[in-house]
């Protein structure tokens, strides 16, 4: 047996499975190595061994929320044929028993894994594999380590001592005495814990007595204890928790706070998967100084091209009886409503919905999450301080090769006014319009229609219907470099109105103008070689255009003002423009003959001037004044999105001042930090400042803060300022909202454990 076991020491055995016979041939090492080219046994275990790996992550995530990962599925059946490598230091087959016997610094290697232990048996006939000693299982980055592992292939059913997992995508480390694989999707773990922490005394660390799990329904969790440095702070006697890949009615987790305004918060949130095309979310929210606000969200697929959402809420708000002085427009009972809708049809029609609908002016004020969709709401709050209409919008359009038609329907509700009595209603919009279309089959000469219904509606004020007809007939030239495109336009307007005021009589009105101009236009350009950044050239574009229209002098006296439409101003104007632009080229690596394009900077200049002494409140706002506004914009990014800066100025040439200035201005990187800042004037309205950053203060330490500063007169709308401290495997947030209109300060704590989501608000 000894000169058996030395001639082995010195050989290669190479298996094949379909013959079941050995073929021995001489080498120099003193290894023995066991190849199976066709070995479909040994690859299976080695597939399924890996996969085994994955089943502690999955039960341990649920001790703490929900579980959306799929559990390792491990068929039986059809086991790949790819080929698996052993090496040992003493390796025999017994044909007998169908034992395939290894020891010594084992190593076995199928695509991409490899395991060592001291000593590993396959039994073919019982359809086991076992391993003994110090067993390592790799996986690219994630292993498996234990002391003893057992598998049945065939029953899917096996058995882990003293396992260790690493998964490297979140980090986990995970441990468990005894880990059993009762079935196809069913465990159960003794003595388990979990962490993301890479210290050996880890910062916090879950530890379970017991786990079962069983996928397609629940995971019961005992003895759960959840430590700070080995320290108890938390202990759950038993928990459930879904373990299925579909959606699962639960309770989510809840978020607490504190406002001056609201008193102390709780949120929570249930949600029912109704089945796999419908589910709904309940928000019940306590507010100490206001009372239970109730929500839900009920969303829904009809099919692949039909889906939306509902959302509403209601509260009766103590706040109003008690604070009636901030409440002049409100009752104690306020609500919200929302809608969303969107649809396309078999013969193409899309349809589409947008309601947003609030019970006062103030509630978007106080509950400023209201439309925004999120659970918990983050730095910024919907700019409900700058809209005077929250606007719902439906619907209906149809496309054909040359005329698409489409139905609006528009709803706004003020967010100044106390009703909406008095509040303008587009119900509803349709229009007609043929694409642009030869005339007579001619190249050069084209023609389009824009046909236009509108009813407007209102309860109090002056309401009506308007059929607005507008052709256009364009013949575009070419002269070398330069295109030439005369237009000439048609507009017939029609009228039938009610409840007219200023002793205007109700009744039909009717408008007939035209227009007619010419507008030419070239581009230069100028290619650049270059080797910056990964481009090999620059485009540099020079694009002038110039203009003129005509508009005659027409009588809209008695013509009712709903929207721009309603009056056409006499216009006899020239407008000239330029845009520059620097375009990018960036090669494919992997195919030379494509290419990527980034634009890196666009800059635009135009000016109008009119011939004649009329303003027409757009762009000339005073008579005699000829010249318009002097309108200039620079826009530069980079490739990746990380830096952004726009500039844009209109500059009054008669009083030498600035009717408008914005200078917008962000930077970020891949780790988060990012810098934004924005300036904007308008003369005689506003003048405003807002600033976000958040910035690294040391290495575990970040600070942010966001303000917005009125300029004009010197006040703080809002700061917020706070910092997150975030070692290696957890995170702490803090941050303080104070806002000054009305006054409300409030507090925000969030603590998160990498791997496992946030708790607080």
């Amino acid at each position: 047996m000894k000169q058996i076991l030395n001639y082995f020491s010195t050989l290669q055995v190479i298996f094949c499975t379909k013959k079941q016979d050995l073929i021995i041939r001489k080498c120099s090492d003193k290894s023995t190595y066991l190849r199976a080219k066709k070995a479909r046994l040994g690859c299976g275990i080695c597939s399924r061994i890996n996969k085994l790996s994955l089943l502690i992550f999955i039960f341990f995530l649920g001790c703490s929320l929900p579980v959306r990962a799929a559990l390792p599925d491990l068929p039986g059946a059809a086991l790949a044929d790819k080929s698996v490598e052993i090496e040992a230091q003493y390796l025999y087959y017994d044909k007998q028993t169908e034992l395939y016997h290894a020891q010594g610094d084992v190593v076995i290697r199928q695509a991409g894994m490899e395991l060592k232990a001291d000593k590993a048996v396959l039994n073919q006939a019982k359809n086991e594999f076992e391993a003994w000693g110090d067993i390592l299982l790799r996986d690219k980055t994630d292993y498996l380590a234990c002391r003893y592992l057992k598998f049945n292939y065939k029953d899917q059913i096996g058995s882990i001592r003293d396992g260790r997992i690493f998964i490297k995508e979140k980090n986990y480390y995970i441990t468990g005495e005894h880990i059993q694989k009762l079935g196809p999707n069913e465990y159960d773990v003794e003595n388990a814990t979990l962490t993301t922490c890479d210290a050996e005394r880890a910062a916090w660390l879950i530890k379970s007595r017991k786990v079962h799990v069983k996928q397609g329904g629940y995971g019961v969790v005992e003895d759960a204890v959840f430590t700070v440095k080995n320290v108890p702070v938390m202990y759950l006697p038993k928990g459930v928790f879904p373990v299925n890949t579909k959606r699962q009615t639960g309770f989510l987790l809840p978020g607490l706070g504190y406002s001056d305004k609201d008193g102390f918060i709780i949120k929570n949130a249930f949600f029912w998967a109704i089945n796999r095309s419908n589910d709904l979310t309940l928000y019940p929210e306590y507010y100490s100084e206001r009372g239970i606000k109730f929500g839900g969200e009920y969303r829904y697929v009809l099919n692949e091209q039909a889906a939306g959402d509902v959302r509403a809420s209601f509260i009766s708000d103590k706040r109003v009886d008690d604070h009636p002085e901030d409440y002049k427009d409100a009752d104690k009972e306020r609500w919200s409503f929302g809608m969303h809708h969107y649809q396309t049809l078999k013969n193409g029609t899309t349809l589409k919905a947008d309601v947003n609908l609030v019970s006062d002016n103030e509630f978007l004020e106080d509950f400023p999450a209201t439309f925004s969709g999120n659970f918990i709401d983050e730095l910024d709050n919907v700019d409900s301080k700058t809209e005077t209409y929250l606007r719902s919008l439906a619907i209906a359009a149809h496309s054909w090769e040359h005329y698409n038609v489409t139905a609006t329907g528009r709803y706004y509700q003020s967010l100044l006014r106390e009703d909406d009595d008095a509040t303008l209603q587009l119900l509803p919009e349709i229009t007609l319009s043929a694409l642009n279309r030869p005339v007579a089959g001619a190249d050069w000469l084209f023609w389009r229609m824009d046909n236009d219904y509108s009813h407007f509606w209102r309860q109090e004020g002056e309401t009506g219907h308007r059929f607005d007809i507008h052709p256009q007939v364009t013949m575009p030239l070419k002269f070398g470099a330069f295109e030439v495109i005369p237009y000439l336009e048609l507009r017939e307007t029609l009228y039938e109105l009610s409840d007219r005021e200023n002793g205007k009589s109700d009744g039909s009105e009717s408008r007939a103008t035209m227009a007619a101009g010419v507008e030419v236009k070239t581009v230069a350009e100028k290619v650049y070689a270059c080797d910056w950044w990964g481009m090999d050239c620059l485009l540099h574009t020079l694009e002038p255009r110039l203009a003129y229209r005509y508009v005659p002098d027409v009588d809209q006296d008695d013509l009712p003002d709903f929207d721009r439409l309603d009056y056409l101003p006499e216009e006899s104007n020239v407008t000239w423009g330029l845009v520059s632009r620097l375009i990018g080229r960036y090669p494919d690596a992997a195919n030379p003959e494509r290419f990527a394009y980034h634009e890196w900077l666009k800059f635009q200049i135009w000016q109008a001037y009119s011939f004649i002494d009329v303003a027409d409140g757009i762009r000339f706002l005073e008579d005699d004044q000829h010249a318009s506004d002097f309108y200039t914009r620079l826009e530069t990014r980079s490739r990746a999105g990380a830096f952004y800066m726009k500039l844009e100025n209109r500059f009054d040439p008669y009083e030498n001042v600035n009717d408008l200035m914005t200078a917008l201005f962000s930077a970020s990187n891949q780790s988060g930090d990012s810098l934004s800042l924005e300036y904007r004037y308008e003369r005689d309205i506003a003048e405003l400042c807002t600033g976000t950053a958040r910035l690294p203060l040391l290495n575990r330490l970040d600070v942010y803060g966001s303000i917005r500063y009125s300029i004009a007169d010197s006040h703080i709308w809002e700061t917020i300022y706070g910092f997150n401290y975030h070692p290696q495997c957890w995170s702490l947030d803090f941050s303080i909202d104070e806002e000054h209109d009305p006054y409300d300060l409030s507090f925000r704590l969030m603590l998160s454990l990498n791997g496992l989501g946030g708790l607080g608000n």
